[in-house]
């Protein structure tokens, strides 16, 4: 039963991580540390919880969140989104599952930790366009860290996530033929 909290948990904080990189890791890093995880270990890669690894994610969620805001800094965020949000997604699945898998199967996390990063980058990217190009912003960083600390606190909404998360794929991908279909190529 542990191993499926974990599970869920895990894919829950990895989708996330697709629309902020580090709000996931450091909402799991915090509960982590305090103890605060429900149904599974959190002990499993102890790096994650130490002192020099807070201060860094800190200073990444200020650098993040500031990037997203300053119009200057916002194409260098665009290019850099995507390898950040596969960096947390996988470092965060394989977290979780550090903890209940023995040995070396926690690395069995990081593909799939790569992909609902990729599924949550997709998805955060029609936020975007159906935003006429422009990022959610602060409600979008307020709704990640909500999702975050629930999927820690109930990880089966995790799992739950997970289902809305490949739905809304659909549905951007949907948006996305219909607002191109018209269009074509004249030469």
């Amino acid at each position: 039963m542990a191993a499926a909290w974990a599970i869920g948990a895990g894919a829950g904080l990895a989708g996330l991580a697709g629309f902020r990189a580090f709000i996931p890791l450091a909402v799991y890093m915090f509960m982590a540390r305090m103890g605060w995880v429900w149904g599974f270990r959190a002990d499993g890669m102890a790096f994650m919880i130490s002192d020099a690894a807070v201060v860094i994610l800190l200073v990444l969620v200020v650098i993040e969140i500031t990037m997203t805001r300053v119009r200057a800094l916002v194409s260098i965020e665009r290019v850099l989104r995507l390898p950040l949000a596969f960096a947390a997604g996988a470092l965060v699945m394989s977290a979780t599952f550090a903890g209940e898998f023995p040995g070396a199967v926690h690395f069995i996390g990081i593909p799939v930790g790569v992909a609902l990063a990729l599924a949550g980058n997709y998805v955060q990217q029609g936020l975007v366009m159906i935003g006429d190009g422009r990022d959610p912003g602060p409600a979008l960083d307020i709704t990640v860290l909500f999702l975050s600390v629930l999927m820690m606190l109930l990880p089966p909404v995790g799992y739950l996530f997970v289902f809305t998360l490949i739905y809304l794929v659909f549905r951007v991908r949907r948006l996305k033929k219909m607002k191109y279909k018209g269009l074509r190529v004249l030469a």
